[in-house]
């Protein structure tokens, strides 16, 4: 199932191979066709989440990609490195209803940044994964892996401030499948989209796991370390969970529960330090900048020692030296632990903050599919992938939170959302017992689909406020035959993505031309299609 793409007008474009960067809180998203000059010793920082668009979940079971290098460029700093290996898999099919974080980077020098570049491996860098029969297939990747997003202006990071870039990469729209006989090959070509998540951002739910380092019942949080998939020794790796009315706790540690709602009290309790859990929430803020530690060498600890030092406090005051391991199992938030040499081993303080919805303590398991009966209060039936016909347990809120009903916004619903043929995602405990699955979070795709339609194939011929679309061989979009009407919407998305053998450049902007190759998305009305994204794709691969 493939989703609509967000939109704008001809003149106004975002990126689709690119960045979409709106103007953003601290020091994201300004244009400036003079950029500043960049000082090393002038810094900010800049993260990266990930989520994807739907792919068709009948035609894919996975689509990995593997990343190896994530850098920006522009200014006079020329490329400054994000992330740069060990190289990451991340599979974008887990990624249709969340946002992931995947690596986080301090010491950027300040200045106007105009484009990122995102290298795959190659030649293996994507890997599909037929839902049919499980083979694999790597489509060719343009630029030798190397993805140059071009950005609709300039961003600006400054001195001390912090942005967080979402890269949404729609794999449904990036994957091209060619129809040969009775085999289909598949192309790619690349579709991105780059939000900044400031404070006017609405995107999807976050999703993090991680070992649960601390507990503060004063701020009604939590400290979850180890979230972030990349391997960075630099890298902070804990984020805050603020807690509040809308969250809920499920455990499936203690004995005595399985998969149950419990109250919020019963989480922030320092018993549960150092155990796993997984958090569905919402990006709240990046607003822990890198704070340097200028830190004494004669405040260094023993030799095979370490120290705990606190952000903000005197050297006088620090805690006393002592053995590793048992520091580490202890630290507190916004402290780092060194060793005789100085070097950080251990980093708390956080980098980010995520108002969690729900919090699972211990392993739960995770079905996707199609509503089969609509909800009443003790739950409901779907059609999981594989087939399977489930039996889903909602848990009611008897003196705290039960099963979390979420839009893929983080809107809260309730069970009246979960109806036929509606697509979900459904975390919970499957209970031997009654043959059924005790849901803690379910998460719904509240959009209408019936409509929605995917196209390509070559203008044939320009007309007002549209074109006459030739589609391609053997494809009737909305079940229409032959040339098909093409209307553009109000807020249509044009872009251009030019392919060549050493690069992948998309501009954001476009001008159609009778003879060019599209690809579109849109909504099927009586007699044509009515576009709200538009890709002019010039392939000129040998």
């Amino acid at each position: 199932m493939k989703s609509l793409l967000s939109v704008q007008t001809l003149n106004q474009l975002s990126v689709i191979f690119a960045f979409a960067l709106l103007a953003a809180c601290g020091g994201g998203g300004s244009s400036d066709s003079n950029p500043p000059q960049i000082t090393a010793d002038r810094t900010g920082s800049v993260g990266i989440m990930l989520t994807d668009a739907p792919a068709d979940p009948a035609l894919f079971s996975s689509i990995n990609a593997t990343i190896e290098r994530i850098e920006l460029i522009g200014g006079d700093a020329g490329r400054i490195e994000i992330f740069n290996g060990p190289a990451e898999t991340v599979d974008l099919l887990s990624l249709r209803h969340e946002s992931m974080p995947f690596a986080f980077q301090d010491d950027v020098p300040e200045g106007t940044y105009c484009k990122i570049r995102l290298t795959l491996a190659n030649p293996d860098g994507l890997e599909l994964v037929l839902a049919e029969d499980g083979t694999s297939h790597y489509p060719r990747l343009p630029g030798n892996g190397k993805l140059d997003l071009q950005a609709r202006g300039c961003f600006t990071l400054s001195a001390g401030d912090s942005i967080t870039l979402q890269l949404d990469l729609d794999a449904g729209n990036s994957i091209h499948i060619v129809r040969r006989g009775n085999r289909d090959s598949f192309n790619f070509r690349p579709v991105v989209f780059v939000d900044v998540l400031d404070a006017e951002f609405t995107g999807r739910l976050v999703r993090l796991d991680g070992v649960i380092s601390g507990v503060d019942r004063d701020t009604n949080s939590l400290l979850l370390c180890d979230a972030f998939p990349s391997d960075q020794s630099h890298d902070r790796d804990c984020i805050t969970i603020f807690l509040g009315a809308d969250s809920a706790f499920f455990d499936n540690i203690d004995a005595a529960y399985q998969g149950d709602a419990r109250p919020l009290n019963e989480l922030l309790n320092e018993l549960n330090v150092g155990n796993v859990a997984s958090v569905v929430g919402l990006y709240r803020s990046f607003d822990y900048p890198y704070e340097d530690l200028d830190i004494p060498s004669d405040a260094y600890p023993p030799s095979g020692e370490c120290r705990v030092w606190l952000a903000g406090v005197e050297v006088i005051d620090q805690p006393d030296a002592g053995l590793c391991n048992e520091l580490e199992a202890s630290l507190p938030t916004d402290a780092v632990l060194i060793d005789d040499e100085g070097v950080i081993v251990r980093d708390h303080r956080p980098r980010m903050a995520i108002d969690g919805l729900a919090v699972e303590m211990g392993e739960f398991s995770q079905h996707e599919g199609e509503v089969a009966s609509n909800a009443d209060t003790p739950g409901f039936t779907m059609e999981a992938e594989p087939a399977d016909l489930l039996s889903v347990e909602l848990q009611s809120p008897t003196g705290f939170n039960g099963t979390r009903i979420l839009a893929k916004n983080g809107t809260l619903l309730d069970y009246t959302a979960i109806i036929v043929p509606r697509l979900l995602q459904v975390d919970g405990v499957a209970l031997a017992a009654t043959d059924s699955f005790r849901a803690a979070v379910v998460i719904v795709d509240q959009s209408d689909s019936s409509s929605l339609a995917v196209a390509e194939g070559t203008v044939a011929s320009l007309q007002t406020d549209g074109f006459i679309l030739s589609p391609e061989a053997g494809t009737t979009p909305c079940g229409l035959v032959g040339d098909l009407v093409v209307n553009l919407a109000d807020d249509v998305t044009v872009t251009t993505v030019t392919i060549t053998d050493d690069t992948a450049d998309v501009m954001p902007d476009g001008v159609l031309a009778a003879g060019q190759t599209v690809a579109l998305n849109g909504v099927c009305e009586a007699g044509g299609l009515t576009a709200d994204n538009l890709v002019i794709v010039d392939d000129q691969r040998l």
